[in-house]
């Protein structure tokens, strides 16, 4: 096995989809889909079935993986160890983070961590925030950035911020004079809801539960930029995080506060056997101080 088969093996059992795991890995569907068939030919035993439309792991499959994981993990390491012997004095940092975190106070993070190591190189992987965390706890990367909850064995947590909920609309929306909303300003007017299986969307449902109001968002997506585009478009107000609000933001839609009583923690992880090292509380120092210069 390669490292493409085994990284695309690792991420079809922790996603149980081909779809996901080919996005998480670069590829296609198609070409991700030939290549499983493929390595199931070259190993002579089936890796999936499939259960209520997921992909479960075979018996053999779950032997298998823990083996996988290791091996990625020391060809990680050893990738790294050769790059700071390459570079000389260079630092590198892996990081891992939720997309939306990518697309709004990573970058700022990153000029701050350049101005104060320079030449320090940089692998960015983006993930949900169950896949950051395992990527930590397999010692894949050195901080990774999450939203909500990540408990794992072997991976530390601290958080950085509280993140509330956020409606993203056009500035020529009806509500889009309002300074704050309340969610039944939004049940009656079509929105836009991330998908229950992710924290931000689970967290939508559960507080229309909690006011006893229907939860029937017009259109429920996977990505906050797909629903950020649809609520551009006037299709909907979109209910998201304030990480997402911030992209929102910058793409020149109006963002306006949620008042609920929940929320999710923006937090950071790491591999809790190595602990954080100096590069990386640096992008830690870098984070905190984009988080600063925000405001909702």
């Amino acid at each position: 096995m390669n490292k493409r088969e085994m990284a695309l093996f690792e991420a079809v059992g922790r996603t149980g989809s081909v779809t996901l795991a080919a996005a998480a890995t670069g590829m296609s569907q198609p070409a991700a889909s030939a290549m499983l068939k493929s390595l199931e030919d070259k190993l002579g035993f089936a890796l999936f079935s499939r259960e209520k439309r997921r992909l479960a792991l075979t018996a053999e499959a779950r032997m298998l993986l823990p083996e996988i994981v290791h091996a990625l993990a020391a060809m990680d390491n050893a990738e790294r160890v050769a790059a700071s012997m390459r570079g000389g004095a260079h630092a590198r940092l892996d990081v891992g983070a939720v997309a939306a975190v990518g697309a709004s106070i990573l970058p700022g993070a990153m000029a701050w961590l350049q101005a104060r190591e320079p030449g320090v190189r940089v692998s960015v992987r983006t993930d949900m925030t169950l896949g950051v965390a395992g990527l930590a706890a397999d010692q894949r990367i050195d901080i990774g950035i999450v939203i909500g909850s990540a408990a794992l064995p072997n991976v530390g947590q601290r958080t950085l911020a509280r993140l509330s909920l956020q409606a993203v609309m056009p500035a020529g929306h009806a509500l889009a004079r309002r300074h704050r909303l309340a969610l039944a300003d939004l049940a009656d007017i079509p929105y836009i809801s991330l998908s229950r299986h992710l924290q931000v969307g689970a967290l939508t449902a559960r507080q229309f539960e909690q006011e006893r109001l229907p939860f029937l968002p017009v259109i429920e997506v996977n990505q906050y930029s797909a629903a950020c585009a649809f609520a551009e478009r006037g299709l909907g107000v979109a209910i998201l995080d304030s990480m997402s609000g911030l992209y929102a933001r910058r793409h020149g839609l109006r963002v306006v506060p949620v008042d609920v009583e929940g929320g999710l923690n923006l937090d950071i992880v790491w591999p809790l056997n190595r602990g954080l090292g100096r590069v990386a509380r640096q992008l830690e120092a870098g984070l905190v101080h984009e988080l600063s210069h925000t405001t909702e």
